[in-house]
Formats: structure tokens, sequence, C-alpha cells
């Protein structure tokens, strides 16, 4: 299934909460959700970073294909510039842009930016797909598993039940962390 950033993020969050704007300013219960969607109970967004289209579709990737059959991918989304990890998975899990969020290279902080975000939390965050989730759900249980420290820094920790980080690349303890969570949560939203 080919998917904009849109509505990868609308399939995929539809029956819990829609989200695919530029911005997500506007209130949850006004972003329309897909009629023909089903309803999920639990969404899990698996992030893999620097895999080219043309090599994923290359590669024999059978465990993927099986999350896939049933699932949302996206194989035209375009990066956003700069063409950087951190603005793009930024971009991703807010659904704006870097002129929006701020986050413009690998070295942002939340002290340390050089373009502010056009809106912030209380903390001084730009809001993410955790914080609209929390927003309209409250019970929701959300999570944050990741092996390079940047990649959290753009988050704020309040809108997440679990975060576990892992340090020289490390990664299958977090699956194992991933997996008791979502077991732990399985008649949570």
């Amino acid at each position: 299934m080919k998917n904009s950033r849109r509505s990868f993020f609308k399939q995929g969050l539809a029956g819990a909460v829609a989200l695919g704007t530029a911005s997500i300013s506007r209130p949850v219960a006004a972003i329309p959700t897909e009629t023909n969607a089903r309803a999920a109970k639990r969404i899990v967004l698996i992030s893999l970073d620097g895999i080219c289209v043309e090599g994923y579709l290359k590669a024999k990737t059978p465990n993927l294909d099986k999350l896939m059959a049933e699932g949302s991918l996206s194989l035209d989304t375009r990066v956003v510039m700069p063409s950087v990890t951190l603005p793009n998975w930024t971009s991703h899990l807010t659904g704006s842009g870097p002129e929006q969020h701020g986050v413009v290279d690998n070295s942002w902080e939340i002290s340390k930016f050089t373009l502010p975000a056009i809106e912030k939390d209380s903390a001084g965050y730009y809001p993410s797909v955790f914080k609209v989730l929390k927003d309209a759900i409250p019970q929701m249980k959300t999570a944050f598993y990741y092996n390079w420290i940047n990649l959290f820094y753009p988050y704020n920790k309040q809108y997440l039940d679990e975060v576990s980080y892992l340090e020289k690349d490390a990664y299958v303890p977090n699956y194992e962390k991933a997996f008791s969570f979502l077991k732990a949560n399985r008649t949570d939203p």
C-alpha cells in the first residue's frame, strides 16, 4: 500500500486518533478519519533509519512482509530537508516540517537550536504524536525505544509511559521491553 506521510498517519492512527495534517494545532476531533479504516486497537511504529526504498524492495524481508500485510507502509514518502536523521524523524513524529518544529540538524536540543518552533507545550517542546494521543485519550499507553541518544531530544517525556535508551547501537533488549510493554498493556489503548 503506497501512502504519503499524511495518509500514512491517517491510516496508522485511525480509530485511536487521526493525525496527518501539516500542523497538529487543530483539535483532534476536527481531523477527519477514513470511513473504511478498521479501528486500531494498538499502533506499533517500527522505524528503520537509513534504508533506501530500492534496497528495501530488493532485500528479503519475510518478517517485515508479514507485518506489512496487515499494516501500512510508505515507499514514496519524501524526506524533509535537510536530509538528516533528527529533522526527518521529528517530522515523522510531529506531522510537521523543520520550518514548524525547528529541528534543523542532528545536534538539536531543547536549549540549543537555531530556528524556534512555531508552537510549544508548557515545557518548550513542539507537540508530537505522543502529546496528541495523550490529550485525546489520557489513558492511552505510549512508549519509545531507541539506541541513538539524540533521537529522543525533540520529545517531551511526560507524554510517554515508558522510555528505553540503549547505548552502542544495542537493540535486542528493547525488543524484549517493547514486547513486555505491549503484553502488559494489552487491554489498554
